[in-house]
């Protein structure tokens, strides 16, 4: 590494994502993380609408690239806001990156109309808590990422509830029942911000998208109460429960216990070496849910503000 850097930040091409896997790999090496990227997120994350092409970018120094950058752009929102997401080399760690990274993101906010950034982190990385107070972030929530041995997963399949009927996802169809789901369960959460059928298109379109893994429990009027969709990331070897959701006049009759159970025991038929999800930490329903089949706490990461002062 040389003593001087001269960075610059470019758009991350497909060429980059071996680049990007093996930074990503040794950030979470150096914090003790079992979660790491791999080729097939970075294409999935491309063909996402909130990121796209445009979101994604390498910090460059010379030739070298030394880190990366995600920009999630909900504009729409209230407030109108970006989330970035910075992944430096840990050789790089202490060559002002990050900081030179964030005053990139600054600017790039304003000029798109956004009067607010966030941010995530590690809640284990004591240097980038103590790196983000002092560029003025405030912290908004906290997010816990689960996980389960497949082994714990129920043996047989679970049984539908009486007065109940389970469908799998009709790709070019459900889009706006999904996203209307999705919307009027998680309205209240911190994290998540109202999605939009286009989101919905965009993963439905990407290619780790499995409709069967993606699940409606309809009451007998034919109407989705609940639902989740998950994820096998093959090439890691895990799987995911991305999200699962029941409308708040059907809760407290078992059904998200259902889900939950009927999502572990379709993903384990692959054999996943893990199956993990993440949730507020102060959903504390889930929480004791979901540790009462199994999941156990893997890591916690924070979820920080910083409102854009005027020039």
């Amino acid at each position: 590494m040389s003593d001087t850097i001269t960075l610059r930040l470019e758009p991350a091409t497909e060429s980059d994502y071996d680049a990007i896997v093996d930074i990503q790999r040794k950030s979470a090496q150096h914090l003790g993380d079992s979660i790491s990227f791999v080729k097939s997120d970075l294409v999935a994350m491309a063909a996402w609408t909130r990121i796209g092409p445009g979101g994604m970018f390498v910090i460059r120094d010379e030739g070298l690239i030394v880190g990366h950058l995600r920009i999630i752009r909900y504009l729409d929102a209230d407030p109108a806001h970006l989330v970035a997401i910075v992944t430096v080399d840990p050789e790089f760690r202490d060559a002002g990156v990050a900081h030179w990274t964030y005053e990139q993101v600054v600017d790039t906010a304003r000029a798109e109309g956004a009067t607010v950034i966030d941010t995530i982190v590690d809640s284990r990385d004591r240097h980038a808590r103590e790196f983000l107070d002092s560029l003025g972030f405030e912290s908004l929530v906290t997010i816990k990422t689960l996980e389960a041995d497949p082994n714990f997963a129920p043996g047989q399949l679970p049984q539908t509830p009486s007065g109940f009927s389970l469908r799998t996802y009709r790709k070019g169809e459900d889009a706006p029942l999904l996203t209307d789901l999705y919307n009027r369960t998680f309205h209240e959460h911190v994290s998540v911000q109202p999605g939009t059928v286009e989101d919905t298109l965009s993963i439905e379109n990407t290619p780790g998208f499995d409709p069967e893994l993606t699940l409606f429990l309809e009451n007998d009027q034919g109407r989705a109460v609940a639902y989740a969709r998950t994820t096998l990331r093959s090439e890691a070897k895990d799987s995911w429960i991305d999200i699962l959701g029941v409308l708040p006049e059907y809760q407290g009759r078992g059904l998200g216990r259902f889900l939950l159970l009927r999502c572990m025991y379709m993903l384990a038929q692959s054999r996943p070496k893990a199956i993990r999800l993440t949730l507020e930490a102060t959903n504390e329903k889930a929480c004791a849910l979901y540790e009462s089949e199994g999941f156990m706490p893997l890591r916690t990461r924070l979820r920080s503000r910083k409102t854009l002062g005027r020039r």
